[in-house]
């Protein structure tokens, strides 16, 4: 019998993928092994936690949700933990989104309160995103793939180091991973449904990380744009409703601080902030150039007469977001190199030392986890880019993995590098990784006469461009 086309294809390419896209109830085999790496998994961070985190005094946002988390479970209701414990005032808070802080809010309500019960919730979190790191590589390159993720997602310093820092990073990475693995379910099977979906899941990202709204314009739009078996005008209303149906997820909390504030707070209070935190004289001409410094909005508020303790409040934070795009536009012709440090920061090749001691002292990052975190930087991007090149080459769409990628380079030029940013990054980069590794064991070992590609895995499926 002549060759089909997919194992014409497979001969004439030397990194050729694990058996295809798998679309069909995994295996007891496959579920076995997913198994054994969430142990793997759990057998890293809950040691981690116990012996290395269950003593840190937690300061900044690590606090925010900790302390926030029990006084919501109080009944207290959104309030600023910092005022409330330090200044003996109590204020209104959108310092953050509410997901992350209402989940570990459950645990607290159920008398898990205490700094080490938050952060075995948190590792909870880290523990699914190695099942959907297994599901997600399985479904775009076959079992081996899948359960190659699986593993790095459960070793990989940049993903566990969020589960004893007690940062909504930890939430951040399974609910990407989520949305990756919906968008290739649309991508084999456009319908309506499914982009809803991915809607919903892409709203839930709002409510954790407002910057994961991103993945509308760059995964949502997109896909819709893409799906040629159905009319033009079905794929912009398509496009509108998963549109739609995220920011209907987002709604209730952008109406909640509309009732409570003054002035206009759509997701957090932060935006200030972060505007004078990131465009001020040490982030454009100091030693920190592309990071955010805390001192900034300080100075700013201290020079208009408000004290710290009010740096949450509505005014003081229309005052220091003003002056954070006053300076900007003021030292426009510093921009350009200043984009470049925040970009070159982000992957671990400009300053990777400082910036390493800056996640140890402003994420709650153990020093020696921040190191051998800095170290892994570049090995997973230049796998995330071979595994790219692979999928490509495979005729694999690689938009549902380089959106998530493409969301943290936006934001980092927007706003500042600091390494948390990158975990919206994490689980897709790795994901990639895995495919170029499993492409590689294949080559190693030679062609197998048990083993042929799926034509899924060659081919454009047709329900999409």
């Amino acid at each position: 019998m002549p060759p089909t086309d997919a194992s014409a294809l497979a001969e004439r390419d030397e990194l050729v993928l694990e058996p295809g896209a798998e679309t069909s109830p995994p295996e007891r085999r496959f579920l076995g092994w997913l198994a054994a790496a969430v142990v793997l998994g759990a057998a890293i961070r809950f040691p981690y936690l116990w012996f290395d985190r269950r003593h840190v005094e937690f300061l900044g946002d690590s606090y925010y949700y900790h302390r926030g988390a029990n006084l919501l479970a109080d009944g207290e209701g959104f309030i600023n933990p910092f005022t409330r414990d330090f200044f003996g005032e109590t204020h209104e808070a959108a310092d953050h989104p509410p997901l992350y802080l209402v989940y570990l809010a459950l645990f607290s309500f159920v008398g898990l309160t205490s700094v080490t019960g938050h952060m075995f919730a948190s590792a909870l979190l880290g523990l699914s995103s190695i099942v959907l790191a297994g599901f997600v590589g399985r479904r775009i390159a076959g079992d081996r793939v899948g359960l190659i993720a699986a593993v790095l997602v459960a070793v990989a310093p940049n993903v566990w180091r969020y589960d004893g820092a007690m940062l909504s990073e930890v939430m951040v990475i399974p609910l990407v991973l989520l949305a990756v693995l919906l968008a290739y379910r649309y991508w084999d099977s456009p319908s309506v449904v499914r982009l809803l979906w991915l809607g919903l899941v892409i709203g839930l990202g709002g409510l954790t990380r407002p910057e994961l709204l991103l993945l509308v314009p760059l995964l949502v739009v997109p896909l819709a744009l893409l799906t040629r078996s159905v009319a033009m005008r079905a794929r912009l209303t398509w496009m509108v409703a998963g549109s739609v149906v995220a920011g209907l997820v987002v709604t209730p909390w952008i109406a909640f601080n509309a009732a409570r504030f003054e002035e206009p707070v759509l997701f957090t209070q932060n935006l200030g902030q972060t505007l004078a935190g990131s465009n001020c004289d040490s982030t454009y001409y100091g030693e920190i150039v592309g990071y955010w410094d805390f001192a900034c909005p300080v100075a700013i508020l201290a020079d208009n007469g408000i004290s710290r303790s009010t740096l949450d409040s509505e005014r003081s934070e229309r005052i220091v977001r003003q002056a954070g795009i006053d300076y900007m536009r003021d030292h426009a012709e510093r921009v350009p190199a200043v984009v470049a440090a925040r970009l070159g920061r982000i992957v671990g090749v400009y300053r990777p030392t400082q910036q390493r001691d800056l996640d140890a002292l402003t994420e709650g990052v153990t020093m020696w986890v921040a190191t051998v975190a800095m170290v892994t930087v570049p090995i997973t991007i230049a796998g995330a880019v071979v595994g790219g090149v692979v999928l490509r080459r495979r005729g694999r769409s690689v938009l549902p993995l380089v959106a998530p990628i493409a969301s943290v380079l936006v934001t980092v030029v927007i706003f500042y590098a600091a390494s948390r940013f990158r975990a919206t990054a994490e689980g897709p980069m790795l994901v990639l990784c895995a495919v170029a590794v499993g492409a590689g064991w294949r080559r190693l070992r030679g062609p197998s006469g048990d083993e042929r590609p799926d034509p899924a895995s060659t081919e454009v499926h047709p329900g999409v461009a």
